[in-house]
């Protein structure tokens, strides 16, 4: 590792329905960069009455992830405002880099990187439009399939489709049964439903629309669940399956130890393998990318693979996909979150 130390001021924790997910991993953030070096402060911008700390109880405290998204009770309006008058004074604390340890929300949709590029903070992972375009599913789609890559027929509508009747009909016509019904801008399966039968369907829009202003139906791919770790410029990491021990990988088997199943390399044929490498890597220059992503997929029972999203701050604990993956060729998890802010801090440099 380079031996040039930073100071880094930790993202964490948010305002999303996956707050818990990115307290975890950025705990695991901050014991790694302090490994290799580098001075941490940790803040939560939905706590911005908490100055950035080095004691880091105060921002994680003893959370952990629960079997369920946890209920936001904030002020979000008045967080926002804190938060952004805590980055107009955090010049003081003489930051190099914005490590982006959150998931979801405005952490991972392009807001927050949009006002750090506004003040000229280098921060870590993709730029503020690349998130924007990977958060939107929809867009992402579009944009991935131009280039490529695979992806399941679909369909996006707002609510006022739901309140047209239309939706079956639709539904019918472009994706047919089973179908995935999810929000449009969400992760960590949140919102979700696998529908067979058509008189589930408003049900399951109803409930991907309480947690999103527009859903996306798509035909559910039967078969394996495999996800790649892209490192811009780093080594290529092995596809990974993922296997939940009893129903779909949602939150539950997501976040819940035990309940599901890694293997690292995925037990496929090489042309497989080459074959998703390749799709990851499509989809990351499509979604103008940068430094690192994890692309998920489906792999049919005839070996075709069919990209669902793709993740501009994935899971980021010692044990979640990426690290294991990174882990794979060599990289340990303190190497490859020490990569991560001098890769991140090279794109802001002239």
């Amino acid at each position: 590792m380079n031996n040039t130390t930073h100071t880094v001021l930790l993202l964490a924790g948010g305002d999303s329905a996956e707050r818990d997910v990115s307290l975890s991993s950025s705990r695991g953030i901050a014991k790694a960069l302090r490994e290799a070096g580098h001075r941490v402060l940790v803040c939560d911008p939905a706590r911005p009455h908490i100055a950035p700390t080095e004691y880091d109880d105060a921002i994680f405290g003893e959370t952990k992830v629960g079997a369920e998204p946890p209920v936001i009770d904030i002020d979000i309006a008045a967080a926002h405002a804190g938060f952004v008058k805590l980055l107009l004074g955090v010049e003081a604390f003489k930051v190099d880099v914005v490590f982006m340890g959150l998931h979801g929300g405005a952490g991972e949709n392009g807001i927050i990187q949009a006002v750090l590029e506004y003040l000229g903070m280098p921060f870590t992972g993709s730029s503020a439009t690349a998130c924007a375009h990977a958060m939107d599913k929809q867009r992402a789609k579009i944009l991935v399939e131009a280039a490529g890559v695979p992806v399941p027929p679909g369909l996006h509508f707002e609510a006022s489709a739901l309140a047209a009747g239309t939706l079956e009909q639709q539904v019918r016509e472009f994706v047919g049964l089973p179908a995935v019904v999810k929000p449009n801008s969400q992760g960590s399966s949140v919102g979700l439903t696998i529908v067979d039968k058509f008189s589930d369907l408003d049900q399951a829009a109803r409930l991907a629309l309480s947690c999103d202003k527009s859903v996306l139906i798509e035909r559910y791919i039967e078969g394996r669940e495999l996800t790649q770790a892209i490192l811009e410029e780093g080594p290529d990491t092995p596809v990974l399956e993922i296997r939940p021990k009893g129903g779909l990988y949602d939150y539950f088997h997501k976040y819940q130890s035990g309940n599901t199943e890694y293997l690292v390399p995925a037990p496929v044929e090489p042309a497989v393998a080459r074959a998703v490498l390749e799709s990851s890597k499509r989809a990351f220059a499509a979604l103008g990318l940068s430094v690192y992503s994890r692309i998920d997929f489906r792999l049919d029972p005839n070996g075709r693979h069919y990209m669902l999203e793709a993740n501009t701050l994935p899971g980021m604990t010692p044990t979640s996909l990426v690290p294991k993956a990174c882990a794979a060729v060599g990289m340990s998890y303190v190497e490859l979150c020490d990569w991560i802010v001098r890769k991140s801090l090279a794109r802001f440099r002239p």
